[in-house]
């Protein structure tokens, strides 16, 4: 393996790590401002800046996806190039896209079946935060889920994980190891939102995705079949 595919592989490592970054930093941002309007608000006790904080998790985390969203835009943008063709948002074909969709969801259907079964009594903190805001306004907490879930996730995600990190891996050392090294990426990625068992599961998905993007090159139809994806947690949440 020469120097340029070393460059290669460790350009597409170095943009996760920086989403990875941005993502913390963002996110303990956004806890703190969160915290600091607590504090406005009267609120003195540690225990009540804690509960206040996981309360708005879901807001907290649905600014520092789409923060990190706009900052990797601008970066792209600013050297010039179109991230168009960078990230292959590219036409695709109908039957593409169905393929896709059904291959994504029917691995998520399943592994949400099985995590579900393994560990019934665990409770997702976004979800959580969600039935507080529909506490607050019914049906707040479902719409926070679905732009969560079905837009903001799905769409940051596979152009930091697809659209960047994989094509910089791909145009140095070819697809097959941009599948595994970008999947691998990605399961790493989900390890603080869900522990091993999430991260299994979307090193799984991940591969799924990285030959999603890899048949159709299109980013476009990984953006929607993850968004399809993303449904079995949708219904879960909804009639869990």
């Amino acid at each position: 393996m020469d120097k340029k595919q070393l460059k290669g592989i460790f350009a597409g490592i170095g943009y996760f790590l920086l989403y990875a970054c941005l993502m913390m930093v963002f996110q303990m941002l956004y806890t703190f401002v969160i915290m600091g309007i607590s504090y406005i608000g009267g609120t003195r006790k540690e225990t009540d800046f804690m509960s206040f904080a996981n309360n708005n998790l879901l807001t907290a985390a649905l600014l520092t996806i789409v923060s990190v969203g706009v900052i990797f835009y601008l970066i792209f943008k600013r050297r010039g190039k179109s991230v168009k063709i960078e990230w292959k948002l590219l036409p695709f074909t109908s039957k593409a896209l169905v393929i896709s969709v059904i291959a994504a969801v029917a691995y998520s259907v399943i592994f949400s079946l099985l995590a579900n079964y393994i560990s019934p009594e665990g409770t997702n903190p976004i979800f959580r935060s969600a039935n507080y805001y529909s506490g607050i306004f019914p049906g707040l907490g479902v719409f926070l889920i679905l732009l969560n879930l079905l837009v903001a996730a799905p769409v940051v995600e596979e152009i930091v994980m697809r659209g960047v990190v994989y094509t910089r891996i791909e145009n140095a050392v070819g697809s097959k190891s941009a599948i595994i090294i970008s999947s691998l990426l990605f399961g790493l990625m989900h390890v603080s939102a869900g522990g091993l068992i999430l991260a299994i599961g979307a090193v799984l998905m991940g591969l799924v995705f990285a030959l999603i993007f890899a048949k159709t090159n299109s980013l476009w139809v990984c953006i929607v079949a993850h968004s399809f994806a993303n449904i079995p947690d949708l219904l879960l949440y909804l009639y869990k």
